[in-house]
């Protein structure tokens, strides 16, 4: 019966939401994109003049949106895994897109659906695997998956932290050792570390580096390396969800210290009428080429007014909990 009940609630409560916020659908669509440097502090406008991928493309699943694009090269291909709501279903599931070159991208289909929503699909290789670890705060815990036959098909591969809720998290690999950043629904951001990545997983000493603060707390993003200089992103969720995208620089990681500066915002909202982009961003991921320069993923959403009869279903079904 949970696996009926929960994406019942959500859309119930998807519905509410809009009604308090005015009848206004967050629409969230991909763009991806070469950058000559690590950090995406100022992306040429010209280049995210439309998404590469939005809803509209998803050609298996009736979408309601995509969102948190996570890049990777395999043999001469490369490939976007990414979020898309199903509108059937209510749950987030992970589908994949594909690109020779980096700029034209296919996409493919859904790849991974599970009894509970699925976002903030990170994937990568470890040992001549490929691995993914997508958020799974509904099913309470870090769940990791491993390739079957890449890219479409993946099974569990273990659960790295059991009896948890955490936020997108996020899985790097620096001097030696395994770490994650995660976020918690209260506006912490928790750390831990391990020396394989299977486990047994340890939260740091100084965890959790920032509390009680949804502006810096919930990462937005593959952990990225520039040289000697380590990166995480965080996506804002105040005043409002999925504003923009900052980064911190992160000085110290051992197993007893830890030390970040914040550089600053590098996305946010254009507020410029008619971008796909226009409400906010919260969500990049780059990978480094062979020639020095990065292929960027990003997200960004645009806010639309519902139609009158929905809007009349939404005010009874409030009505109805309320």
């Amino acid at each position: 019966m949970r696996s009926i009940q929960a994406p019942c609630i959500r859309k119930i409560h998807h519905w509410v939401t809009l009604v308090r916020k005015g009848m206004k659908v967050a629409v969230w669509s991909i763009h991806v994109f070469p950058a000559g440097n690590g950090l995406t502090a100022s992306p040429n406008d010209a280049l995210l003049h439309r998404p590469s991928l939005a809803a509209t493309d998803v050609t298996d699943v009736p979408a309601e949106f995509v969102a948190d694009p996570f890049l990777v090269q395999h043999q001469s291909e490369y490939y976007l895994f990414f979020e898309v709501l199903n509108k059937a279903s209510g749950r987030g599931e992970i589908a994949v897109a594909s690109s020779s070159d980096g700029r034209e991208w296919f996409y493919e289909r859904v790849v991974l659906q599970e009894s509970f929503h699925l976002s903030y699909p990170q994937v990568f290789e470890h040992n001549g695997e490929m691995y993914m670890l997508p958020e799974s705060i509904e099913a309470n815990r870090v769940q990791l998956y491993k390739a079957k036959s890449f890219p479409y098909e993946w099974e569990p591969a273990g659960e790295l932290l059991g009896n948890v809720r955490y936020l997108d998290p996020s899985l790097f690999f620096s001097e030696g050792r395994w770490w994650m950043f995660a976020g918690t629904e209260e506006g912490d951001l928790r750390l831990f570390h391990a020396e394989d990545l299977f486990g047994p997983w340890s939260e740091h000493a100084c965890s959790p580096i920032v509390t009680r603060n949804k502006r810096i707390s919930r990462p937005g993003g593959r952990v990225i390396r520039d040289g000697k200089t380590v990166y995480r992103y965080t996506q804002s969720a105040y005043p409002d969800y999925g504003e923009s995208v900052s980064a911190f620089r992160i000085l110290k990681l051992t197993v007893d210290d830890y030390e970040e500066e914040e550089v600053g915002r590098v996305l946010g909202a254009t507020n410029r009428e008619g971008d796909w982009h226009k409400d906010g961003m919260h969500h990049v991921d780059q990978l480094r080429l062979t020639d020095g320069r990065w292929l960027v993923a990003v997200d960004g959403h645009r806010c639309s007014h519902m139609s009158y009869p929905a809007w009349k279903l939404s005010r009874w079904i409030a009505k109805l909990i309320y």
